[in-house]
């Protein structure tokens, strides 16, 4: 109904055979076909219709807590690192738009600056889609819980720290998770994120501190930890409560 996909070429209706090269080997039925541009390139999108494979199970469970200094603590006392892509190339999108604003309006040179630009943005796309890609596709491949809280990323955007946490991008990173843990059998459930830095994850005792305090300290139990991983480990703990229940 309007396109055919023979090896690799691409047939429309009024506008003919297309060359196409394919990023990958396309698995189930065709339903839909849809042309794009970025900049200066055009993609083609396909809608498969697939059933879902369940991967094997681990018996492994794991809590998270993301951050803005490690994108992510988790509850066995690992991090991982936050790459901070828009924030690294500051410099080179200032430079970037200093040439647009001085170029002269309507002009090719203007044109070229702004594609330059352009570009920048969206090399910082590709690489945090990247990153998140392959992080959720680990976690899911490893784990057969995954608990993660369940934040107001909306309004922490629009907070002080707010360059950072749209950097991050966490919104993305946890619909990545939640349809590839659909997709491959596995269970992610999210839990209420109220008190989960504050308690302490050995005893219970409630810590007060300030959101400058990276280290949880509890004088109860004599627990010293990072601040994160006190919160991942509470968050598996809030989450593996909710399956017994």
């Amino acid at each position: 109904s309007g396109f055919s996909l023979i090896g690799n070429k691409l047939r429309l209706s009024k506008i003919g055979t297309v060359k196409l090269k394919l990023s990958r080997r396309i698995q189930g039925k065709v339903k839909t076909c849809q042309i794009k541009r970025e900049i200066n390139k055009w993609f083609v999108i396909f809608t498969v219709e697939t059933k879902s494979e369940p991967l094997p199970k681990t018996g492994q469970s794991i809590g998270i807590d993301v951050g803005v200094s490690a994108f992510a603590t988790l509850s066995d006392g690992s991090a991982i690192d936050n790459f901070k892509y828009y924030e690294s190339t500051q410099t080179q999108l200032r430079r970037a738009q200093r040439r647009v604003a001085r170029r002269k309006k309507v002009s090719n040179r203007r044109r070229k600056a702004i594609l330059h630009l352009k570009k920048i943005h969206q090399k910082i796309r590709n690489q945090r889609n990247d990153f998140q890609h392959k992080v959720s596709t680990y976690f899911v491949k490893t784990y057969d819980l995954i608990a993660i809280e369940k934040l107001n990323i909306l309004g922490m955007s629009r907070g002080i720290l707010a360059k950072q946490v749209n950097d991050a991008a966490w919104s993305g990173f946890f619909q990545k998770l939640r349809y590839k843990a659909a997709d491959a059998g596995k269970e992610l459930i999210e839990v209420n994120p109220n008190g989960t830095s504050r308690q302490c994850s050995q005893c219970g005792e409630i810590v007060r501190k300030d959101l400058s305090v990276r280290v949880h300290h509890c004088h109860n139990c004599n627990l010293k930890i990072c601040r994160d991983w006190n919160s991942a480990r509470n968050v598996l703990k809030l989450a593996l409560n909710l399956v017994k229940c």
